[in-house]
């Protein structure tokens, strides 16, 4: 009885991942994170040899390939116009993944990986995560209703 109750709560918890992260918002998000992971270490890499130390690089060339990273999403993710309201969400639903890449960054620092392979392993890390905030907080039915 007791095991039968802990297993249906396991499958109802299975339906509702699967409902989120099984799907084409996340497979786009997944391919859009791609580009977004190429145009980081790009800013990193120009940042770079404009003479901004590695870390300071990185972290503009992440804050840079965001405003790309919203247009896409609104564009060609979740089909929507973007609005100022959605911006701000979406900026504050990448702090989780932004913290992580910092801390990757700072940790694989002495590594001799390139920028593209350190925002990588972030975004692998911190990509799920980032997903269901954005399409909750930022893009959730309840946000388009307020944009109006």
């Amino acid at each position: 009885m007791i095991l039968e109750v802990i297993l249906n709560g396991i499958v109802e918890i299975l339906r509702k991942v699967k409902k989120v992260f099984l799907n084409r918002h996340f497979i786009k998000f997944c391919l859009f994170g791609i580009i977004n992971t190429l145009d980081t270490a790009i800013f990193s890499a120009l940042f770079t040899l404009l003479g901004v130390g590695d870390t300071p690089a990185a972290l503009l060339g992440y804050i840079f390939s965001l405003q790309i990273a919203f247009f896409l999403t609104c564009k060609f993710i979740f089909r929507v116009g973007p609005t100022f309201l959605k911006y701000k969400r979406f900026i504050f639903s990448y702090l989780p993944s932004f913290i992580v890449y910092a801390m990757l960054h700072g940790a694989m620092g002495n590594f001799e990986l390139n920028q593209f392979v350190k925002a990588l392993v972030a975004v692998m890390l911190s990509g799920p995560l980032t997903f269901f905030i954005v399409k909750i907080y930022a893009f959730g039915k309840d946000n388009k209703k307020k944009d109006k």
